[in-house]
């Protein structure tokens, strides 16, 4: 399914892809992961080599260059450009080849690495190559920046993996270059001759360690010309075909983790590590520990880091990983890698998960130290500087004291077993002052770096970011080779104009300047993690592209649509450049920015699972309070908006619940009502309770029996669970009376504020907590808990209240609101530790969750796991997070269909099959539940439902009322 606008006057008859001419898409793709942005006049998605020619000769036609880009990942802002941007990674991303036997495989350039790499290991081989981004990075891309990874030091950089290639010259014309030549004579005796005629030079200057990527990798040229091409940054033409190499992994992996007092000893251990069979020598600073634990989620991350669990503070670390067939051959590798050092704590470890868990901290580092420890920004340019790895240790001390002269901070990381050291750094855009500062520090750390006998690049390529600091490391006549080997492929400069040669300003053309701030918006929220600023919030999304993963919960309409425009990266660069207000003029009343935003679910996956914590849905919300003040919104967010006061008022009138309910199930009547509500009419709508949660408690109340030994709690009345389905909140009342608890449920109407968040009317959002806040105040000042049966409520006032009100009632709610599962998980193991909740002669349950992707994001859905395993149920996960229902957003018009292609994922055909295996599925969130029964007919319940039920057939809990 796509959502592209295309000029379908561009491509002749046969064509199968559109050139895409929208502002909305060129916005999408005016940055990628480094510091600066080009509006591209066109984004171009061809299929195949035929497309990609058609594209070429428009762009001849109308004076356009023409940058590749695979998943535009690139931190050096390879991957931009003024003319047509070339995304290979939507359609030209087939494994063409792969031949087991002789280890190789055959690729278009959109493949992504993890796709390779799945594709090999079942024959025992992997592609060498794995950057942090390898879940979403293609591999047109990593040759074309020499991309490395962590394994580099074991099966070197993406050029020592490349066979041969074919490439696209601006021209139209293919030419195949491999260890015999070029396939076109011509260019091929050019480039023999260039060889000939200066490899005194090229010998001097060139191929003096293994991570010295800057400029053209021209001693390639002698053994495989194929090789030169590879970290050409698409300056040359457009990579079409590939032929890589595979290599063998080894059957077990163990790895040691080992603590250095300093960043610096840790630096000065690396190249001592470099022994056989040592796969990897990655580094970290240990500030880096701090910055991970500032953000959302994190508090708890790295507990297990050697040094952490000893209470020592660690200034650096290093991760080494060994191989073996056996678990006990790797891991006395391992242990026999961490002796080789002196370290102040180290760990082995070989348990696949526990490996997992260690890793994902050393490759959400590119996004986490973007934001340090006390909330500062820190930015990338001078990310990927690398030295002779036995000069690490003295260049990082020369490092850390010009950022000191320049009162600048950064956190190191990397791949400190080849000397390469990524650090992102507290550069100040906002004044004309920092920008000059950045320029200077750029000059000097360039110095620096060519002092030590190093590179200014070591795997991310020169780009806009350092190539015209290619002065300080390369004599002229170097720069004037690299001219004439350009001028060999592309004569006319027509391929990424701007990198390597004729290089741009460092400081031209930054996303990041004082320009930015082109629009003043006083936000809504809070956004206390960002100063208060929307701007600084935007901000925070870098370009690591981790919303481009097909791994994670995020970005579900990405990962449906595969369009970069529908990607939080996407509307994050939209949205910052509504405040530049220069390609979207019409600042917060911008279509554009409306349109990228309509896809988002405001599922909250990127607000946890983003290494920096962009929180799309909190932005989303807080432009379309903007984007329609004192205007008429569409009808779905006045009725979904609304929903909570129509039902409470619906209920207060005798007879009209269950009219309503008849109504939104009547075939003709359903249908206008969607039509007439601005809804989406593939789909039903949902039920509505003959009577309320309130009502229904209130005619128990005579029944209710209280003890002064019985604790006393409040039931949050949700709407969703008050007024549309009643029976997994009726549930969690006789489950928390079962347990010991006096349940109050609040007269009134009281709301979270949820679908007036969601749909952007905040005002409404903010005054409806302010006043449930107060109605609650009475139970609040007594110091109960207020108990959330519905998981995307429970976490507005947990979490999204606060952002939204400085008050202190709202902050005390905030603080004072539990979970169901936190609720009652203490009381049910006590009760199981103690014998008196014996299970074990009970009927087994199997059970298949679908947890709510607020609770997944911001919550703690480990209580609920840990509940049901007390009481021994067997349970699994749906692992693509959102349902796809997410609130009101699957039920606005247009969006049923990929409302249910998402439920598709993962979640209808694993409900089907668990149906079908007499398989409890439980799903607490109201949408998730009506998503389930709309998609797949199955009930689905919530937990207190299935703990009722477990309870009664141990004889603690039966009906009342």
């Amino acid at each position: 399914m796509r959502f592209h606008r295309v000029d379908p006057a561009v491509y002749g008859a046969g064509s199968r892809t559109g050139l895409r001419t929208d502002m909305t898409t060129r916005v999408a793709y005016s940055s990628d992961a480094g510091l600066f942005r080009r509006i591209p006049a066109a984004v171009a998605e061809p299929h195949g080599v035929g497309d990609l020619r058609d594209v070429l000769a428009v762009a001849r036609e109308r004076g356009w260059s023409v940058t590749g880009r695979g998943g535009g990942s690139s931190v050096a802002a390879n991957a931009i450009g003024e003319g047509v941007v070339v995304d290979t990674s939507a359609h030209f991303n087939r494994i063409l080849e792969l031949d087991a036997e002789a280890r190789t495989a055959v690729v278009e350039p959109g493949v992504v690495c993890d796709a390779l790499r799945r594709a090999a290991a079942p024959h025992g081989l992997t592609y060498g190559p794995d950057p942090s981004t390898h879940s979403r990075c293609t591999i047109g891309g990593m040759v074309a920046n020499n991309a490395c990874g962590s394994h580099s030091v074991a099966w070197g950089t993406a050029a020592d993996n490349l066979i041969s290639l074919e490439l696209m010259l601006a021209d139209g014309r293919t030419v195949t270059v491999g260890p015999e030549g070029c396939s076109d004579e011509e260019i091929d005796a050019k480039l023999r001759a260039l060889y000939a005629d200066n490899a005194e030079l090229i010998d001097t200057e060139l191929g003096r360690f293994p991570r010295q990527v800057s400029g053209y990798g021209l001693h390639h040229l002698a053994e495989n010309p194929a090789r030169a091409i590879a970290g050409s940054e698409g300056t040359l033409g457009v990579i079409t075909k590939m032929k890589v190499r595979l290599v063998p992994v080894p059957k077990v992996r163990a790895l040691a983790v080992l603590a250095f007092e300093t960043v610096y000893d840790a630096a000065a251990a690396a190249p001592v590590l470099r022994q056989p069979g040592v796969a990897t020598i990655e580094g970290m600073g240990g500030d880096l520990l701090a910055a991970l634990r500032s953000k959302q989620g994190q508090a708890n991350a790295g507990k297990n880091l050697p040094g952490e669990r000893k209470g020592l503070a660690a200034g650096g670390w290093l991760y080494c990983e060994t191989g073996g067939d056996t678990v006990e051959e790797a891991v006395a590798a391992a242990e026999q890698v961490a002796g080789s050092v002196a370290t102040i704590d180290h760990v082995v470890v070989s348990d696949p998960t526990e490996m997992r868990g260690l890793w994902r901290i050393r490759e959400s580092s590119a996004g986490t130290v973007t934001r340090l420890p006390d909330g500062g920004e820190a930015w990338p340019n001078w990310e990927d500087s690398a030295v002779p790895p036995e000069n690490l240790a003295d260049y990082l001390r020369g490092l850390y004291a010009l950022m000191d002269r320049y009162h600048l901070r950064g956190i190191p990381f990397g791949h400190f077993g080849e000397g390469c050291v990524h650090v992102r750094i507290g550069f100040d855009f906002t004044t004309p002052a920092g920008v000059a500062a950045f320029r200077d520090f750029m000059h000097e750390a360039a110095q620096l770096v060519s002092s030590f006998g190093g590179s200014l690049s070591g795997e991310h390529g020169d780009g806009r970011a350092r190539s015209s600091l290619l002065p300080e490391m390369y004599s002229k006549e170097m720069l004037d080779l690299f001219a004439e080997f350009k001028a060999i492929f592309d004569p006319e400069g027509v391929c990424n104009p701007g990198v390597l040669v004729d290089p741009d300003e460092v400081t031209e053309g930054l996303r990041m300047d004082p320009a930015q701030r082109g629009l003043d918006i006083t936000p809504v929220h809070r956004f206390t993690s960002d100063k208060g600023d929307f701007l600084s919030a935007i901000n925070r999304c870098v370009g690591v592209s981790a919303c481009r993963s097909e791994d994670d919960a995020m970005c579900p309409s990405f990962q449906i649509t595969g369009d970069e425009v529908h990607s939080t990266r996407g509307r994050a660069r939209l949205l910052a450049e509504m405040y530049r207000g220069e390609a979207l003029p019409d600042g917060v009343r911008s279509k554009e920015v409306e349109e990228a935003l309509d896809l988002c679910l405001s599922c909250k996956a990127c607000a946890s699972e983003c290494p920096v914590n962009v929180d799309m849905a909190t932005y989303k919300a807080e432009f379309l309070h903007h984007h329609y003040r004192h205007r008429i919104r569409p009808m779905a967010h006045y009725l979904m908006g609304w929903l909570p006061v129509l039902g409470a008022v619906a209920h207060r009138i005798p007879l009209v619940p269950r009219m309503v309910d008849w109504a939104m199930h009547a075939p003709v009547v359903s249908k206008l009502m969607a039509r007439a509500g601005g809804l989406d009419t593939t789909r039903p709508l949902i039920h509505f309770a003959h009577e309320n949660l309130q009502r229904w408690q209130r005619r128990r109340a005579d029944a209710a029996s209280s003890s002064d030994d019985r604790e006393t709690v409040v039931l949050w009345p949700d709407s969703f669970n008050n007024q549309l389905g009643t029976a997994p909140a009726q549930a969690a009342v006789r489950v928390l009376e079962a347990l010991g608890f006096d349940v109050i449920i609040p007269d009134g109407f009281v709301c979270c504020g949820l679908t007036w968040h969601s749909t952007g009317q905040l005002t409404v959002a903010k005054k409806v907590l302010e006043h449930s806040a107060e109605v609650l105040e009475p139970y609040l000042d007594e110091g109960l808990t207020v108990v959330g049966v519905e998981p995307s409520c429970t976490v507005m006032l947990e979490h999204e209240s606060t952002e939204l009100s400085a008050s202190p009632q709202i902050a005390r709610l905030a603080r004072q609101t539990r979970s169901f599962a936190q609720t009652v998980a203490p009381r049910i193991r006590e009760l199981v530790d103690d014998g008196a909740l014996d299970v074990s002669g009970l009927p087994a349950v199997s059970a298949l969750t679908q947890v709510h992707c607020h609770e997944r994001s911001l919550g703690d859905p480990q209580e609920a796991a840990d509940v049901l395993a007390a009481l021994g149920v067997e349970q699994e996960t749906i692992s693509t997070g959102c349902c796809g229902l997410a609130g009101n957003w699957g039920f606005e018009k247009g969006h049923g269909e990929l409302s249910m292609a998402l439920g598709e994922r993962e979640l209808f055909p694993r409900v089907r099959e668990a149906a079908a295996a007499d398989t409890t599925v439980i799903a607490d969130g109201f949408s998730c539940r009506t998503q389930i029964e709309q998609g797949t007919g199955v009930r689905a319940r919530h937990i207190a439902e299935v703990l009722l039920e477990i309870l009664g057939q141990a004889g603690l809990a039966g009906e009342r009322g």
